[in-house]
């Protein structure tokens, strides 16, 4: 699609302003969320609703959240008028387009198909109810599209590529004639997406947001012949829709999301995560991600299931070396090796791959049996998945760790301490995790989290990527200006059998 030459500039900047994450809540506009979705599909798989409520507090969160950066601009109005400005026809923002704002944008697509294969790029169409039917007729007898017709009561033009129909106080964009055509009889019926099944998609997240987000994912998986095998496992065969929200707040900006599944058939044991509230907690370290996961049994367990279900062949191969190593050593892989790894695992990752994990363990003397029995195969197992000569070199000499060490250098250290399994690229990284203790996660709920630093993370990473973008002396010294303001990133995911709800939070000084 070309992007329109002036004629309701309003949808250009909004559908920007859509991709950049602003916009409002829909709570207090419910009449006008439902006239903009019936002109999606019953079954749309994905829809996406912005609120252009200007005045909202969540658009004053986002002017607050600007004025912290050095960007040039301190407003979504401001980028608006910017967007908008030195264009030919002269179309100003607080006359010709600010008075139309104030219900909600919904962009959707109508074909399950252009989310499994690429023959439906133009497969979108996009509603708003404007707030003002006089401000619409100035802009359109300003900017002068191309009238071409009438169809289902609205009047349809095209401009420089674009097309729409205005019916009343709906306008309505659309990929193809064909699809404009489609949504403005299907709006005329009963048979469109409305209200009511886009707020149960997103159940439990925030009525006020940026953006919030409906996609019927049980229907994309079912399309999709390549996730037959995917659909044997029971919790993906469950899966049902996924609703996500986008909100700001003077001191930062949150992401949420609640994927539902049909839990009626499921048990904990069907899970990809462990269920329940606990949340482990994670490893700080400047510049790094910190991750925690309680459970990792139940993540090895489901994705054994997975396996089975997608690669029976393929599975059957695991388990025969599983059991030829078994029969070799005398050890249970499932019992003396995953089973150990139920309690919670930190992991730290920095932005150049270095890692680090540190794990509880059921049994810390017995693992140590079963690592040192391990031990002897690992070389050789590791030379038969494609590393290549792989050295082992066991403690010693005051050396709590094993060592597996590539030819060219690379190289990872494990073992128990302090009734702890530890794994690290170095010694050195080992050491530290083993004197560094977990430090929870605010507000974190479920198996699984995550937090850093991100004004040290962003650091890191500029000094990581600067030399290969560019970026030296006063442009690195300008990004660093711009990084200056972040602070916490946090985040977790809960698990039950009615679905996975998680979060993410950036924390903005």
């Amino acid at each position: 699609m070309r992007r329109p030459r002036r004629i309701l500039a309003l949808c250009a900047a909004l559908v920007a302003l859509a991709l950049a994450g602003c916009g409002g809540g829909d709570d207090d506009a419910p009449g006008p969320l439902d006239e903009a979705l019936s002109y999606l599909p019953e079954k749309a798989p994905f829809a996406v609703a912005i609120d252009t409520d200007l005045e909202g507090d969540q658009v004053e969160a986002v002017d607050s959240l600007l004025g912290k950066f050095p960007l040039g601009v301190d407003s979504v109005e401001g980028a608006l008028e910017e967007e908008l400005a030195g264009g030919e026809q002269n179309v100003d923002f607080e006359k010709d387009v600010k008075p139309l704002l104030g219900n909600p944008f919904v962009v959707g697509a109508t074909n399950v198909a252009s989310f499994t294969d690429d023959t439906e790029d133009d497969d979108f169409v996009a509603a708003t109810q404007v707030k003002d039917t006089d401000a619409l007729d100035a802009l359109i007898d300003k900017t002068g599209p191309t009238e071409q017709g009438e169809e289902s009561g609205a009047t349809v033009y095209e401009d420089d590529g674009t097309l729409f129909a205005v019916k009343d106080d709906m306008v309505i964009f659309a990929g193809s004639e064909r699809l404009l055509t489609t949504a403005l009889e299907r709006a005329g019926g009963d048979e469109h997406l409305d209200a009511d099944t886009f707020e149960q998609g997103l159940d439990g997240l925030p009525g006020s947001a940026l953006a919030r987000v409906y996609a019927d994912i049980g229907a994309i998986i079912a399309s999709d012949p390549d996730t037959r095998d995917a659909r044997k496992v029971p919790w993906v065969s469950a899966l049902e829709t996924l609703g996500l929200t986008a909100s700001a707040a003077d001191d930062g900006v949150e992401m949420q999301f609640n994927l539902r599944t049909n839990g009626e058939d499921l048990s904990d044991a069907d899970l990809p995560i462990a269920a329940g509230d606990e949340s482990p907690g994670v490893i700080e370290r400047d510049g790094e991600i910190g991750f925690g996961i309680r459970d990792l049994a139940q993540v090895v367990s489901f994705g054994e299931a997975a396996a089975q279900a997608v690669d029976p062949g393929g599975f059957g191969e695991y388990e025969q070396a599983k059991k030829t190593l078994e029969d070799q050593l005398g050890v249970s892989v499932d019992d003396d090796l995953f089973g150990q790894f139920s309690g919670d695992l930190s992991a730290t990752v920095a932005v150049d791959g270095q890692l680090g994990v540190r794990s509880k363990l059921r049994d810390p003397a017995a693992f140590e049996e079963t690592l040192s029995k391990l031990a002897d195969v690992l070389p050789s197992f590791a030379e038969g998945a494609g590393f290549g000569t792989v050295a082992l070199k066991r403690p010693s000499g005051g050396n709590d760790f094993y060592a597996l060490a590539q030819a060219d250098g690379d190289a990872v250290v494990f073992g128990v301490i302090d009734g702890s399994f530890v794994l690290a690229n170095d010694a050195a990284r080992a050491g530290q995790l083993v004197a560094e203790q977990p430090a929870s996660v605010p507000d974190a709920q479920g198996a699984v989290t995550m937090r850093a630093d991100a004004q040290a993370l962003a650091g890191a990473l500029l000094e990581q990527l600067g030399p290969a973008l560019g970026l030296g002396g006063v442009e690195a010294f300008g990004a660093r200006l711009f990084t200056g303001p972040l602070e916490d990133l946090t985040g977790s995911v809960q698990s039950s059998t009615d679905g996975l709800r998680g979060r993410i939070s950036l924390a903005i000084h």
